[in-house]
């Protein structure tokens, strides 16, 4: 009889020391789900800063700035259609976007003159894309630097 209530208290013991172990890791994300709106707000912030980084880098005048935009647009939503409809083909996918970038050159030719600044222009989305993630690195990087911080420690 000592045997069974020595082991039943010891399974209680267990039971209780493992329910009360602390989370492992970040806290789960709230359950509501992606807010939207900050989502859309954050989107359109970063395609301000693309439009200013774009002016900036091929040093657009207001009437170039107006004539290149629109072509711009234009080749960047038929490139999202080619990613959709040839996601699944490789080769398909890679010369329908170097027939959309080819095309882009020519519609840019009357806009941007030179063949220097038309190149710059082809190659400004990998240089945006490329900033961009340094830019987020570097904040993820100051943000981990916050969270071992001692002052955080004792907060936690």
């Amino acid at each position: 009889m000592k045997k069974f209530i020595t082991l039943l208290l010891l399974v209680c013991v267990l039971f209780q020391a493992t329910a009360q172990q602390p989370q492992q890791g970040p806290p789960p994300p709230p359950k509501k789900g992606v807010n939207w709106k900050t989502a859309k707000e954050q989107h359109q912030r970063i395609e301000m800063f693309k439009v200013q980084f774009v002016t900036q880098k091929l040093k657009l005048t207001k009437e170039e700035a107006e004539a290149f935009w629109p072509v711009y647009e234009a080749n960047r939503r038929e490139m999202q259609e080619i990613i959709k409809s040839k996601m699944g083909d490789e080769i398909a996918l890679q010369e329908a976007m170097l027939n959309a970038k080819k095309k882009l050159k020519v519609s840019l030719k009357p806009v941007l003159k030179t063949d220097d600044r038309i190149n710059e222009a082809l190659k400004i989305d990998r240089e945006f894309l490329k900033r961009m993630k340094g830019e987020m690195g570097k904040r993820k990087a100051e943000m981990g630097k916050r969270k071992k911080t001692p002052q955080n420690r004792r907060a936690q």
